[in-house]
């Protein structure tokens, strides 16, 4: 009949593989800054000078952005949300690579540090991710 729409085939609530590995890495990222934050206080003495402030400050603030970005991942509402600061992150550890604030003595640790949030930036933009949250938000908007 022309002008009848076929009802679609409903929606998947369990997220595609690519984002069911991303979450753990978003969540390792996060805990990598954080213990690498505390060390970084901790022998800084509190003395942070010379914008060395930022390579704290910043970074523990993408790991709570990566922590919320998950949440929103698993609820299908949003992979902007944990591509964004998970970008962010790795983009971080590279600047502070170049700017020589990272990088003394701490090779595969950095690596390790780099390599976790850009795993989860490129799982997290993949087209089967950004389908599924395309997908849940029009099921929810068509609920409405």
């Amino acid at each position: 009949m022309p002008g009848v729409s076929a009802p679609s085939a409903p929606v998947r609530r369990r997220p595609p593989w690519p984002a069911l590995l991303a979450v753990p890495l978003a969540v390792l990222s996060a805990l990598a800054v954080a213990f690498f934050g505390v060390i970084a206080l901790a022998f800084s003495n509190g003395q942070l000078d010379d914008g060395a402030w930022l390579f704290v400050a910043l970074p523990a603030v993408l790991a709570l952005w990566l922590l919320v970005g998950v949440l929103l991942l698993l609820l299908g509402r949003s992979w902007l949300a944990l591509f964004l600061p998970a970008a962010g992150l790795a983009l971080v550890v590279v600047w502070g690579i170049l700017d020589g604030t990272l990088g003394d003595g701490t090779g595969s640790t950095l690596v390790a540090v780099w390599v976790l949030p850009g795993l989860t930036a490129l799982f997290t933009v993949l087209p089967g991710v950004r389908r599924w949250t395309a997908a849940r938000r029009l099921a929810r908007q068509s609920r409405d």
